[in-house]
């Protein structure tokens, strides 16, 4: 029963998000844009994911549905660290958890890691933390392929470059996704030991009492 409310409530959160950022009348402020615009940033894409995963774990309880909740936990807790603690203080705190992205940017990314940190039976592996990745590395390659085709462009909001890495050059650019890159594998192994120490536990927990 708890897993179908946090799983409802991740899907509704999300819904509620996109319909805020598709709806925005503001551009480039708070790293928002105007409808599919929004497309564009990571943050709304594993927010998306996330959903999905939810989704998904609704009407399923299987491996993939769980390797898909550490994924988007995973995503959404980059973007979590990411705005807490880089662009944070280049951009503004409080610019940053305005609508919709005080739900993109902090509460469902909580959610998020809470749910995989309680999940039962997750047991991931280390390939699945490695898996969780993927879909950085995926959006750190075509962030930068689109700045090779089509130029980093003007000034801010209208450039390619809109979250700034490569405003002290490719050297530092590709520096920063590589660590972005091992911050989510980091979070990934860090949930997945929060959800042996916590998960696993409360699972033999609930074992026992049937048990007993």
């Amino acid at each position: 029963m708890k897993a179908r409310i946090i799983n409802i409530t991740i899907i509704i959160l999300v819904t509620a998000g996109l319909i805020l950022m598709f709806t925005n009348k503001d551009t480039g402020t708070g790293l928002m844009s105007r409808g599919f615009g929004n497309l564009k940033y990571y943050t709304v894409l594993s927010n998306l994911f996330a959903g999905i995963a939810a989704l998904v774990s609704l009407f399923t309880d299987n491996k993939l549905s769980k390797v898909m909740k550490l994924m988007s936990a995973s995503a959404t807790g980059v973007t979590f660290a990411v705005i807490a603690f880089f662009l944070g203080p280049l951009y503004g705190h409080v610019n940053l958890y305005r609508n919709a992205n005080f739900l993109f940017h902090l509460v469902v990314p909580l959610i998020a890691m809470y749910d995989y940190v309680t999940l039962k039976d997750a047991a991931a592996g280390l390939r699945s933390a490695a898996l969780s990745a993927v879909p950085t590395v995926l959006y750190g390659a075509g962030y930068v392929l689109n700045i090779l085709i089509n130029g980093i462009g003007g000034e801010y909001p209208d450039t390619n470059d809109f979250y700034l890495f490569l405003h002290w050059g490719w050297g530092v650019g590709i520096a920063i996704f590589a660590g972005i890159t091992a911050v989510t594998f980091g979070i990934a192994c860090l949930l997945r030991w929060a959800n042996k120490r916590i998960g696993y536990s409360r699972n033999q927990d609930d074992q026992n009492l049937l048990t007993y």
